[in-house]
Order: structure tokens, then sequence, then C-alpha cells
């Protein structure tokens, strides 16, 4: 796959809309536009304008079909939005890099497999972008890292994003997320004292270990709890652990298991310290885990810049989403620099044939997969649970806020000028244990739970 020709081009005589004019339409069509460009420049900070737009004849066009006043509401709170970013895509000269060298955070968790290969097949360069991969600990740490401007990307879980830009529990500072980087992925651990005692309903007492207290991994682990009658405030602790430590905690008997993404539990397996419970996508088929973040602040300054990052780290997941590519990936992954684990550890994870830790060897091909369209509905969940379980105070905006931070009409424009298919972006429904979760219902669905125990 290429990764330098993601930009949609024109053939001559043709428009944007895909219609080919006549001479005599493209020369009012220009025509028309400079008295737009006028109105712009008199509002509109024509240097970023300029930036996004370099040619001077598209510049035009796109003025004629959208009108000054709508480029002027785009460009006023830019952060990649419909109509500027599905103009700037369909451009055949991208603008300028406004940075070319960028620092980005990830955690040794199998969920970076998109970042780091698109970092070793060059994804990245093909861009003209110098990537620096910084190997970051835990969630909160590649978050604040974020925020004191030391990273310009990152790898990071859902809904951290989510968080930081509601300003639950802390200022609001705005995030966007690019990309998924991973459904499935993790898995929940108990310790092998544990494996004649499956019934989370026996589980009062138990202290688990999660990445976040807000974390997908928290929120599903919280829904599996509440489903079997337990009452995750009150009859079972969390303690926030970062993904390196799960096994180590374990072992020592700090928790009696973990939800926490891989290779952690496969690494328990391997290590005889616990044994897999059950995978995340038996609780939650598809659903999001880790996610690319940057934020509004970052994308204003650095629109073309932000925009070849983009192209490349959807290229990258899309390559490693086939099961075919991830041969050998595993040898990649283990490096010190990387993941720091086993190889064989790993490649269970990528293949799905893994030993579950209860003798049994289990084939699940889409135990972890690399989709990289951000869904909306999937948002909606995470900041229910949040809300259900008060980490969220007031009511919110909850569409709103999704369709603010997931970037899933961006992500499907990209996707679709490499060849890929993405859905339509909406507010769909997600099936979490076996219930549906309409998220234009949010209100209905949690008035339905019911904290039991």
């Amino acid at each position: 796959m290429k990764t330098d020709n993601y930009m949609l081009g024109h053939t001559q005589g043709q428009c944007a809309c895909g219609q080919t004019h006549q001479a005599d339409e493209l020369a009012a069509l220009a025509q028309g536009a400079n008295a737009e460009e006028k109105a712009l420049s008199a509002d509109l900070d024509k240097t970023i304008f300029s930036a996004m737009f370099p040619d001077e004849n598209f510049r035009r066009k796109f003025l004629k079909a959208v009108g000054a006043s709508t480029a002027l509401t785009a460009l006023s709170g830019l952060i990649p939005l419909d109509a500027i970013k599905a103009f700037a895509q369909e451009t055949k000269t991208a603008g300028p890099l406004e940075k070319k060298t960028l620092n980005v955070g990830f955690l040794p968790i199998t969920c970076a497999t998109p970042l780091i290969f698109a970092e070793k097949l060059e994804y990245f360069s093909k861009q003209g972008l110098d990537v620096k991969l910084q190997k970051v600990a835990g969630i909160a740490l590649i978050r604040d890292k974020m925020i004191n401007g030391e990273l310009d990307f990152s790898q990071q879980v859902m809904p951290v994003a989510l968080s930081m830009s509601g300003g639950f529990g802390s200022p609001p500072v705005p995030t966007r997320i690019l990309t998924i980087l991973n459904q499935h992925g993790n898995s929940l651990v108990l310790a092998m004292k544990h494996k004649n005692n499956r019934d989370p309903k026996n589980w009062k007492g138990f202290k688990f270990a999660v990445p976040f207290e807000t974390s997908h991994q928290a929120m599903q682990l919280r829904f599996y709890l509440a489903k079997a009658g337990l009452n995750p405030d009150k009859d079972v602790s969390f303690r926030v652990v970062p993904p390196s430590e799960y096994v180590s905690n374990l072992r020592t008997g700090n928790v009696d298991g973990f939800f926490g993404g891989e290779p952690g539990g496969q690494r328990a397996v391997f290590e005889g310290a616990g044994f897999i419970h059950l995978l995340s996508r038996d609780v939650w088929k598809g659903h999001p885990c880790c996610s690319v973040t940057a934020l509004e602040a970052f994308i204003k300054q650095h629109p073309n810049t932000f925009l070849a990052f983009y192209r490349a780290i959807i290229g990258a997941s899309l390559y490693v989403s086939q099961p075919k590519n991830r041969v050998g990936m595993a040898k990649t992954l283990a490096l010190p620099n990387y993941l720091n684990q086993p190889e064989i550890v790993i490649d269970q994870v990528l293949t799905g044939k893994f030993a579950d830790g209860l003798g049994n060897v289990r084939n699940v091909p889409d135990r972890v997969d690399f989709q990289p369209f951000p869904h909306w509905s999937t948002a909606i969940w995470l900041l229910a649970e949040m809300r259900r379980w008060n980490f969220i105070k007031q009511d919110v905006d909850y569409q709103r806020l999704a369709q603010q931070v997931m970037l899933a009409t961006d992500a499907k424009r990209l996707m679709a000028a490499m060849g890929a298919q993405a859905p339509e972006p909406s507010f769909g429904k997600e099936v979490i244990l076996g219930e549906q979760f309409d998220s234009n219902q949010v209100d209905a669905y949690l008035k339905r739970q019911v904290i039991r125990g």
C-alpha cells in the first residue's frame, strides 16, 4: 500500500463536486470566487487558509462552493471539520508541514502496533514526518505529557480524551480522537488460586487492577460485576496499575485479578501467575481500546502536519488489520524499545491461538483487531457508564461531545481515499453482555441500570 498518495487528485477540467464543467462555466466559477475571497480576506487568517489550500485556483473553487461565511465559521474553530478537511484532502498539492519532527507517546502494549509499524514501515517518513516514538509507562503520565506539550500525538485509552474534553474532574482540555488503534485485545485475568471460583457472584472482597479509573477496562469490569449482582463501589476495590505491573501485582497477591490490555493476560499465563477468565470481546464485541489523540490547540497550529500524521496512522492501521500481514510482527513488537515481552506471548495475542491457563488452547482469530474508524456510539456508552458510576457529576450532551471528540467523518474520508470502506458516521447501537444499548436513548438506558448488591 502506498502511503504518499492519500490525497484525492483532480482530473483536468473537473470540479470538487466530481462533475466536469465547460470552460465558460469554470471561468464563471473562478470569477465568482474572487468576490468570495475578497470577503474572506477581511476576517480570516489567510496564513492558515492558504496553508491548507495552497493552490489558488482550487481555493477560489472552494470559496465559491461553500461561501465565505461557511469558511469563516468552520475555520474560526479549526479542529479538523467537515467542509475544510474534505476539500483539503482533495487538493493535488499539500501545504507545507508546519512541524516535521514529532514526539509521539505510546504504551508498551499490543494496542500500539499501528504506531510501531507506522514507524517501522516508513508510513510516517513517506509523509515527510520525523516521528520520535516515546514509550510511556501509564495512562495518567501519557495524558500529562500531552497536556504539558511534551507529546504532539499519543496513544490513549478510551475514554480519557472524552474526560479531558468534557472537563470531568479537571479543567477542560479539548482533545480529539483521530483513530481507534485497536478493538478487543484485553482480558479479565484472575490469580491461579481462583481457578475454581469462576462465578463473579462470589467475588466480594476482590481487589482488581485497572489501568485508569475511568478507562474502558474499568467501565467494562464494573458492568460485568453489576450484571452479576455486585456493587462495584462497595463489594470490590480497584487499583490503578500501569500495564507493565499487572503480572507482578497478581503474582505477589496485591490483586486478585486485572482487566487490562495485552500482552498482560497472556504474560500471566506464560508465567503461571494467572488464567484468562474471559476476553474483553466476550463482554463487548467490537469495543474500542486505545486511540490516537491530539490536542485541539496543536491541530489549530499545525493543520498540514496533522493531516500528514492522520494519513500515516490510518495507512498503518489498515495494514496491520490484515491477518496475513501479522506474520513475524511479534518479533518486532517484542524488542526492548517497544513492548519488551517474550515473542511467543505477543504472537499468541496477534494470532488468537493461545493457552488460557486452564489447560485449554483456544483459537479466537479476532482476539485483537486494528480497525481505525472511531464509532460515536462506543464513546456514548462509555460516557453513559461514567455518568452511571458518578465519574461524571452532571448531565451532558453525550452526542455532541462524541461528535466533537471522535473524528469519524474525517476518518471515513481518509479511509475512502485509501480504498478502504468505513461506515457512515451515525449514532448506532452496541451490545454489551447481551444487552442492547441505543446511543440515541442514553437517559432511558441509565434509568434501567440498577446498582444491585
